[in-house]
């Protein structure tokens, strides 16, 4: 075994004899990768062999990897490896037919089974995986393998969670694949617009990334549905939009009087913005990310204890029904994003170059009500061109989130009631406080 480890790292075990690791004299190349081909199998037959109808388990597996090794010495260097591939489609079509095979005709009255293909495609991947670690890097051939292990044995909760998914969720994801693969890769890579603000492909990717994080949220609120308890619809409804969650907490605080678990979700919801704005900073300007941890930290953690302590206060965890969130993956939020996007790019180099750092914190202070992913993501992208220095985009980024926190406070007093601002109140005003004092001392 520590042979195996040492061959697939590629790292001496501290024994060498005249400068080489002591398993290589031992144990040639070809015999280390064949060694890790034969041990592919098993792992895959494993997990196979627990099904009571397999067509093939741990020794067909096994040599299903072995064959594919030896396969892949049959070739010469760095040519197509013709055999292999030969030996990989006759080991799927096996696959199938064993499967077919395995089954006698059905007794009459009873219905046939569907067979599947999954063991099929495991041999034909067995057998690939045992001559690519022949062929190629051993490190990749072992990942490989235990993706394969994992997405074989993870085979009814990934069942179970698709039949949980709605048309409206697969709608998000094929929105979501548009958006990201299909989009994305054809926009020109250059500057162009007033000020040279507009980069196509940048925008659109600072687009998808704010869009995958609401999807995360979006699909796992979908997935919880009406077991999303107070924290889990807070967090969750943060993530896909704070606002929102906000909204939606104060109308049903006016609707059912329960103040306190719609404010356990809405500061919840207000303590998740600040950790997201991180992310997406972090991606975006490593250097602003470093100016700006901290406070947003502080920001986080008051709001998100305020969560906690209003959930305390209500004595339970559960929510009633509720209404399910809005597809953030939409086509349209996509380009409306976009464009508020660069709208804000273009105020933002205008305000710079013409009003200096006052304007440019009176524009990121009007831009955090509506969207603070976007005026986020325009100081980051300045920092980075070196348009601006951290500390003004760290300024700009607080004072946007000021507003919206206090912007946030209003909607509660006007949507949900004094009670509903009163518990949220002690939270949001000392993230409030914290971002007031940043915009002087950052």
């Amino acid at each position: 075994m520590l042979n195996l480890v040492a061959a697939v790292a590629d790292q001496p075990l501290g024994v060498q004899v005249s400068g080489t690791p002591w398993w290589r004299e031992i144990f040639p190349p070809k015999v280390v990768s064949l060694g890790i081909a034969r041990g592919v199998g098993p792992l895959v037959g494993l997990e196979r062999e627990r099904h009571p109808d397999t067509v093939a388990g741990v020794r067909t597996f096994g040599l299903a990897g072995l064959i594919g090794g030896l396969a892949a010495m049959l070739g010469e260097a760095d040519a197509t490896p013709w055999a292999l591939l030969i030996v990989a489609s006759l080991a799927g079509i096996a696959g199938v037919w064993g499967g077919i095979s395995a089954r006698a005709a059905p007794a009459e009255g009873q219905t046939i089974r569907d067979i599947g293909l999954t063991t099929a495609f495991a041999l034909l991947a067995t057998t690939l995986l045992g001559g690519f670690a022949v062929l190629g890097d051993r490190t990749p051939t072992v990942v490989a393998a235990g993706v394969l292990f994992l997405l074989l044995y993870l085979r009814e909760p990934l069942h179970a969670m698709v039949r949980r998914l709605g048309q409206e969720d697969v709608r998000a994801i094929a929105t979501f694949v548009l958006i990201a693969l299909v989009i994305l890769p054809v926009l020109p890579d250059r500057d162009i617009g007033p000020f040279g603000a507009i980069n196509p492909r940048t925008a659109w990717m600072l687009v998808v990334l704010v869009v995958s994080l609401s999807l995360v949220g979006y699909i796992a609120q979908a997935l919880l549905g009406d077991r999303a308890g107070t924290v889990a619809s807070g967090l969750l409804g943060g993530l896909v939009s704070s606002t929102a969650a906000t909204v939606g907490a104060s109308r049903r605080a006016r609707e059912d009087g329960n103040a306190a678990s719609a404010a356990a979700t809405a500061l919840l919801a207000c303590g998740v913005l600040p950790a997201r704005l991180m992310m997406l900073v972090a991606v975006v300007s490593p250097a602003l990310f470093e100016r700006a941890a901290w406070w947003l930290g502080a920001i986080a953690a008051s709001t998100v204890l305020g969560g906690f302590l209003a959930l305390r206060r209500n004595g339970h965890g559960v929510l009633p029904a509720q209404a399910r969130p809005r597809n953030p993956t939409q086509l349209r939020s996509a380009l409306a994003f976009a464009g508020a996007f660069v709208l804000i790019r273009i105020v933002t180099k205008a305000t710079i170059e013409y009003g200096g750092a006052g304007a440019f914190l009176v524009a990121a202070g009007v831009a955090g009500i509506t969207d603070m992913d976007a005026i986020a993501m325009s100081a980051a992208r300045e920092v980075t061109e070196g348009a601006i220095d951290a500390s003004l985009g760290v300024r700009a980024v607080l004072v946007a989130l000021l507003v919206n926190t206090i912007f946030k406070l209003i909607v509660t007093r006007v949507v949900g009631g004094s009670a509903l601002f009163k518990l949220s109140l002690p939270a949001l005003g000392s993230a409030a406080l914290i971002a007031l004092a940043g915009v002087f001392v950052a």
